[in-house]
């Protein structure tokens, strides 16, 4: 078992699971709270559409790492440089807009760019 992989597969996971709880506890539901007259907020479709794009990259995260999870277990597989670069570069690119967006080091961008580097890591001593 790839100890690389694992660690990957964990931060990709945390990552997702806490973004989606946090945000939703701390950010989505606050503000819809708080709509007043913002007629994107009001709007339920329009609201729908705002939840679903905040969770969609939490999905994407936890795709990456139950690949990831597969592949531990069949390391012999030849799509796993594909996942490393292709989640690899999600995951980083992820922890970059994070760090961006935030202007400060958070969780989130450590635990993103643990994940990049790990894959990667797993990746290349598989």
């Amino acid at each position: 078992m790839n100890a690389y992989l694992m660690a990957s597969a964990l931060a990709g996971l945390g990552s997702a699971f806490g973004h989606s709880y946090l945000s939703e506890r701390y950010i989505l539901r606050p503000m819809y709270a708080a709509r007043g007259d913002n007629r994107v907020i009001a709007d339920g479709a329009s609201w729908r559409v705002t939840m679903a794009m905040f969770h969609l990259v939490s999905f994407a995260w936890v795709l990456i790492a139950a690949a990831t999870l597969w592949l531990t277990a069949n390391p012999d597989s030849e799509v796993l440089p594909l996942l490393a670069a292709m989640g690899g570069a999600f995951y980083f690119a992820s922890a970059l807009a994070n760090l961006w967006a935030l202007r400060r080091l958070h969780v989130g961008n450590i635990l993103l760019t643990v994940a990049a580097v790990a894959l990667v890591a797993g990746a290349l001593t598989s």
